[in-house]
């Protein structure tokens, strides 16, 4: 960490580092190789058939010219592929430039704080002002610095060793006059993406708001859309030749399969009714309704998946709902406890959520995401396996020299 008087005000500065970027960066540049010989190869194959609709050519030399209805079928399907591969591609992009040539530029001034993220040759610039900041906080020993705002949270950095992001929340807090402990003073309010509804029974509900439920059924329907032009191509395309035929039938199901997820996403919903003392998961579909699970407490819990993402996830549980483990693999739903939502590491949306519904119901919310209680469950672990026997004794030494190498490391 590098801090200094600059002319804007004092400056904290925090760059890439660790030897394992090189790794990730490696097989990145690697991945963006085939990358780009993918998007290549299909602009190609999309520019060729589009020049041989306008002429009326074949699309090779020894074949019959293309037919307008399978033709636009493979060109909806490729044109959808080829948007999600772009993407991919630009967000690689990003995150090897981030590997390598990372740095954040935290300025403090009478005005707030001020974020100028540098990645290579691109720079982005974010100021929030000082009335809006009540805390800034690292939650996890290898998390992000994060900024406690009334609209919610905003990453700050996630640059630097752990001991770099400690200190430079630290000097942030001291710059600005935030106390460490400063308790939040704001009123609880949902988070953006959630919306308390009133159902036609006339209750207190909480689902996803009609603006991320409008966005769903569009991708949805987008992609049924794709699935329905393809599906049609190789329907045409097997009247001609038979081996087509089960490619066919199966792009037919698929086409019906996504046709009524997205009729569900239109008409249907998951909700929790808001009770005294409870939350009911309730799925609805037009006037059908059905209560699944019925939640007595809420907590808030780290999960990873297969590829060691971390992810911060709310759970409802029910009566006789075990205690999460830490830092447990994620894990489907089960008789007694039920998912609300995951994020992956950014614990913002979820705590939200868990408070408001937590006040609102008035149910007990555990939050198991915090460094005290994250690390209070790992020496827990560490006790018991010393207590287990040899084995769990020599495995107790090896994970507490890896949590210590964690905390000490990028």
């Amino acid at each position: 960490m590098i801090g200094e008087r600059v002319t804007e005000g004092w400056q904290v500065r925090l760059k890439s580092c660790g030897p394992m970027r090189y790794v990730s960066a490696a097989f990145l540049l690697f991945w963006l190789c085939g990358w780009a010989i993918g998007e290549g190869v299909a602009l190609t194959f999309l520019a060729k058939g589009i020049l041989a609709l306008m002429n009326g050519a074949p699309f090779e030399e020894g074949r019959s010219p293309l037919q307008l209805g399978p033709a636009l079928a493979a060109g909806g399907f490729l044109l959808l592929w080829l948007s999600l591969w772009t993407l991919g591609g630009i967000m690689a992009i990003g995150e090897v430039l981030r590997l390598l040539w990372g740095e954040d530029r935290l300025i403090v001034n009478a005005g707030g704080l001020t974020i100028v993220r540098c990645r290579g040759p691109f720079r982005s610039r974010r100021e929030i002002p000082r009335d809006l900041l009540r805390r800034i906080v690292i939650d996890s020993p290898s998390g992000p610095v994060v900024a406690e705002t009334p609209q919610g949270r905003i990453e700050i950095t996630r640059l630097g060793t752990n001991e770099e992001r400690e200190e430079s929340a630290a000097a942030l807090r001291s710059e600005l006059g935030i106390r460490e402990d400063a308790p939040r003073t704001d009123p609880v309010a949902l988070p953006k993406g959630w919306a308390e509804v009133i159902t036609p029974e006339g209750e207190r509900a909480v689902t996803v708001d009609a603006a991320t439920k409008r966005l769903r059924v569009r991708v949805v329907a987008l992609a049924a859309l794709a699935a329905g032009a393809l599906a049609y191509g190789l329907v045409m395309e097997s009247l001609h030749r038979v081996e087509v035929l089960p490619v066919a039938i199966i792009a037919v199901a698929g086409t019906v399969g996504v046709s009524w997820l997205t009729v569900w996403l239109a008409r249907g919903r998951m909700e929790w009714r808001i009770g005294r003392g409870s939350l009911t998961l309730r799925r609805r579909f037009g006037s059908t309704i059905k209560d699944v699970f019925e939640g007595r407490r809420l907590e808030l819990v780290v999960s990873r998946d297969s590829d060691s993402d971390e992810w911060i996830a709310l759970e409802a549980l029910g009566e006789g709902a075990a205690e999460s483990r830490p830092e447990q693999w994620t894990r489907v739903s089960s008789k007694n406890r039920r998912r609300i939502t995951s994020v992956l590491r950014d614990p913002s949306v979820p705590r939200l959520l868990g408070a408001w519904l937590s006040k609102a119901a008035g149910v007990p919310l555990e939050d198991r995401t915090r460094r005290e209680a994250r690390q209070a469950e790992i020496t827990l672990t560490l006790d018991q396996l010393e207590k287990s026997g040899p084995v769990g004794r020599v495995a107790a030494r090896l994970l507490g020299k890896a949590f210590d190498k964690t905390r000490k490391s990028a």
